[in-house]
């Protein structure tokens, strides 16, 4: 099951994501829950390097972990915020879809 947990604030702005697991809903390379999640979720890693300005994320094989910087001006956190909250939007749908292989939580940061 493919485990994503999204870093909130207390004003409830997203601060990261971390995505980990296999979705396990058919082999290697026929997956379409582990395509559909890392469709979505690589689109915003491009979205927040080509239009907020920043790459802040680490990846090893089967886990991405991303964090939004501090120093951002109030352009770049309106962009990473449409780009975080879209992301969020679209793994939900996978989810109410395919609940059994994916299941999306919060955390407080």
């Amino acid at each position: 099951m493919i485990q994503a947990v999204i870093f909130k604030n207390s004003n409830g702005e997203i601060q990261g994501f971390k995505i980990k697991g296999h979705a396990g809903f058919d082999r290697p390379g026929r997956d379409i829950v582990c395509s559909a999640v890392s469709a979505v979720v690589y689109a915003a890693l491009g979205g927040l390097d080509e239009l907020a300005g920043f790459r802040n994320f680490t990846e090893k094989d089967g886990l991405i972990i991303c964090y939004v910087p501090e120093n951002l001006s109030a352009g770049q956190l309106e962009t990473t915020d449409i780009i975080l909250k879209t992301m969020v939007v679209g793994l939900r749908q996978i989810e109410a879809g395919y609940d059994k292989y994916i299941r999306i939580r919060y955390e407080e940061v």
